[in-house]
């Protein structure tokens, strides 16, 4: 319901925000329904014509497999442990075109993020963006 409200633009409606940030965190212990949860917003997003709008990675094959993904580290351009990081350059047109019309990103198993990989996404989606 709430991304659902998000995507229609709800929230634009009451705060006349055109650009509100939404960042949910969904926990719970495995076979909870987390990553049934991710291939029931995958489905809606399709459903809707707007798949395009969405990105869904993990940090692991098997993960990233069960929500229809990529890797963490695929998406980075790398491969673990090469320390060949993604180059970034201002104006990276494939990397814009890479994002320019994802909106929403999914990250199945967050707990096995780690603060070093999340700042490498978190500074090539700034750059993309």
């Amino acid at each position: 319901m709430i991304i659902t409200s998000h995507l229609d633009g709800d929230n634009r409606c009451r705060t006349g925000d055109n650009n509100g940030q939404l960042i949910m965190c969904i926990p719970g212990c495995g076979g909870t329904g987390k990553s049934q949860l991710i291939r029931a917003l995958s489905k809606y997003f399709l459903v809707t014509k707007r798949i395009q709008m969405m990105r869904k990675l993990a940090p692991t094959g098997i993960a990233a497999a069960e929500i229809g993904g990529m890797t963490i580290h695929s998406f980075l351009g790398e491969q673990r442990n090469s320390g060949k990081p993604r180059t970034i350059k201002p104006g990276d047109s494939k990397l814009e075109r890479e994002w320019r019309l994802v909106e929403y990103l999914l990250i199945d198993e967050m707990g096995m993020v780690g603060l070093t990989l999340l700042a490498k996404l978190n500074r090539i989606i700034c750059a993309a963006k």
